[in-house]
């Protein structure tokens, strides 16, 4: 019976050695999240025409993006027919 106390004894000593060492990580994880200063961004400011022709900038190189990928998904579904075919004959 002393040994099963014995044994019971050093498994609650470790666990708090456990939980002494992590606690002192997660108090520096929490610190690490906090910032002494707050970011500042200096963005310029745009007037409403300039605004809205960077609007328009941004919309055009969405559409260019999107109108790429397409034709790259079409032209490798294109090549991957055709290699198919021609395996099969």
């Amino acid at each position: 019976m002393n040994g099963s106390l014995d044994q019971f004894k050093a498994t609650l000593q470790r666990r708090k050695e456990r939980q002494e060492r992590y606690s002192g990580q997660r108090k520096d994880a929490s610190n690490y999240k906090k910032s002494a200063h707050k970011s500042d961004f200096k963005f310029p400011k745009l007037k409403p025409k300039e605004l809205e022709q960077f609007k328009e900038t941004l919309r055009l190189e969405k559409e260019n993006h999107k109108l790429k990928q397409i034709t790259i998904f079409v032209s490798v579904c294109v090549f991957l027919v055709i290699v198919l075919l021609i395996l099969n004959l």
